[in-house]
């Protein structure tokens, strides 16, 4: 017979695992970038999307109710190129014009090992709009040097995206051999929330 004792504990951790809740952080925007690379012939081409929102509501011990929401202006696109800029802005690139936002809504959060998850969902660029799979490191929350009163955690995630997949581009560019398929893409995120 199980005793009175041991029926209050299972009772009490139930409550308790039943009372978590994904903890909503605010993007630290002077400290967090969108960052890309892509061969150019023999180069690296690198650049950054400027403007950016995200929802983020994340706790390891609820990663169902876990999630990760951004959307991206693609007029923002900054390579150090103004030339170049307008041409990746243009119908041969993104075509900012008719397309002017990317968006990725996640699906599913899985831990895979100490600070290593997995993030599954759905990314929007241009008209295209496809299921995708990759991993994050989520750095634990430390009180802010300069704000006592507040949490401060880390995000980042690098993947690739194969951008002929997305219609950033036909073809023609890679056939010529200047820009490649793949775009390595690195989000590095601080977020806060109040203690």
């Amino acid at each position: 017979m199980i005793k009175f004792s041991k029926i209050l504990a299972i009772f009490a951790l139930c409550c308790f695992a039943s009372t978590a809740y994904a903890y909503k952080w605010n993007i630290d925007d002077d400290h967090s970038e969108i960052r890309f690379e892509v061969r150019h012939i023999h180069t690296t081409v690198s650049g950054q999307f400027a403007d950016f929102k995200g929802d983020i509501f994340f706790n390891p011990d609820n990663l169902d109710q876990s999630k990760f929401n951004f959307t991206i202006k693609v007029k923002s696109v900054n390579t150090h190129n103004g030339k170049r800029d307008n041409h990746l802005r243009s119908k041969d690139f993104f075509n900012s014009e008719k397309y002017p936002e990317m968006a990725f809504n996640s699906s599913k959060i899985t831990h895979i090992k100490d600070n290593r998850y997995s993030l599954e969902g759905m990314m929007k660029i241009k008209d295209v709009t496809k299921n995708m799979n990759f991993e994050f490191l989520f750095f634990d929350p430390q009180l802010h040097p300069f704000d006592k009163k507040k949490w401060v955690a880390g995000f980042k995630t690098v993947f690739v995206i194969p951008r002929l997949d997305f219609k950033v581009g036909n073809g023609k560019f890679l056939k010529m051999g200047v820009v490649g398929k793949d775009v390595s893409v690195e989000i590095s995120i601080e977020a806060l929330r109040k203690k």
